[in-house]
Parts: C-alpha cells; structure tokens; sequence
C-alpha cells in the first residue's frame, strides 16, 4: 500500500470517529436531562402533609432548587408533638416541631425552605472544596 492509500484511510477513519462522536452527543443532547430533583414527603399526619406541600410550594420558587433531591420525615408523637426533619444528602438539614395549630405552617414551611436552600448550598460549597481520593463525594 502505498502512502496516499495509507493518508486517505486515516483520513476515512477520523471523518467516521468525528462522526460517530458527533452524533453520540447530538443524540445525548436531545435526550439528557440537565438538572432534576425530588422531593420526597414521608408525612403520617395532615399537618405533616399541608407541610409538605407549602414547602414544595417555597422550594420550587428558589433558583437551581430543581437539581436538588431532599426528603421530608415526620414523626407524629402523642408526647412530644409532631417533629419533621429534613435530610440532604444523608445528612439532617433542618428539623423542627410542627404547632399544634396548623395555621402556622405556611409561615413555618417558608422559613423552612430558606433554611435548606442555604444548608444546601452551603454543602455544595464544601463538597466543591474538599479534594480527597479517599473519600468519596457525599462523605466529606
């Protein structure tokens, strides 16, 4: 074979890569969801529900807040009262008793979101920081 044969199969074989990587990504483009994040309630009483909701309500209004996944506990205690938590990335990021009047809970679940959306961020900040081949990223 002589070397234009060799230049053009090289030639040949880099367009059909080029190729292939640029409709792999056009194809991934179409598909890919940039950013998604839920929000579970795992809520007993109806309190612990409208909770839930007014704090959805609240987060969805926050910028970036749709990439972010979090789960709302409640535990309903006769003794104690109702207690919600909230855990970000395995971690409590906000907890507090519900009033016994369920008037208060807009008001509650507002400051609620603000708290996380802070916790989070502020998590986020030290994940960006903290460098470690040991350690993997949710356990800085």
């Amino acid at each position: 074979m002589n070397l234009s044969g060799r230049i053009d199969r090289v030639f040949r074989s880099l367009a059909l890569s080029m190729f292939t990587v640029a409709s792999a990504n056009a194809a991934e483009s179409t598909t890919r969801v940039d950013a998604w994040g839920l929000v579970t309630c795992q809520a007993v009483t109806v309190a612990g529900h409208e909770f839930c909701a007014y704090l959805d309500v609240e987060w969805r209004d926050k910028p970036g807040s749709e990439r972010y996944t979090f789960s709302i506990r409640e535990r309903p205690s006769a003794r104690w009262g109702t207690q919600v938590w909230i855990d970000y990335a395995q971690r409590r990021v906000y907890q507090a008793q519900l009033p016994p009047a369920r008037a208060g809970l807009k008001e509650l679940s507002a400051s609620a979101a603000e708290s996380v959306y802070q916790a989070i961020l502020e998590i986020e900040r030290q994940r960006q920081f903290v460098r470690d081949a040991d350690l993997a990223p949710d356990e800085f």
